[in-house]
């Protein structure tokens, strides 16, 4: 895990946006992902990061906006820790952050791609001169 600051948030959070790449999405994601670099990502990025600062500093939240449900994490604080919230923001929307409920990550291929990019993540993180990796899960 990775002790919970705001240095180590960046890092992390820019370590998960670089590595959000196409092979984590769903096929039916594909095509819409081109358009919008962050769409399909929300459950990965956020599995990711809850994954490494750990259930004790944040919590994971989803909303459904109508359409699909998208993912978050906040902070004990309750600061909002959204990844992926340019897929909203660029098309002039918010995220659907007002019907917030707290949820756990989901299974079967969904794990699969979160501990993917889990993967890609705490490898870029056990090489990073910062040494913000403390041990892996």
């Amino acid at each position: 895990m990775v002790e919970y600051n705001e240095e180590n948030l960046q890092t992390v959070c820019e370590i998960i946006k670089r590595n959000l790449t196409p092979d984590l999405l769903p096929k039916k994601w594909i095509v819409r992902n081109e358009k919008n670099p962050t769409f399909g990502h929300c459950h990965n990025a956020s599995g990711c990061l809850y994954k490494i600062f750990g259930s004790k500093q944040l919590s994971l939240y989803r909303g459904f906006d109508g359409e699909i449900y998208h993912w978050w994490v906040q902070d004990k604080s309750g600061k909002i820790i959204d990844l992926t919230s340019e897929q909203y923001t660029s098309i002039g929307k918010l995220p659907p952050y007002d019907k917030a409920e707290k949820a756990g990550l989901l299974g079967f291929d969904y794990k699969k791609r979160v501990i993917k990019l889990y993967d890609r993540v705490t490898n870029e993180l056990s090489g990073n001169k910062l040494g913000l990796l403390n041990h892996y899960e």
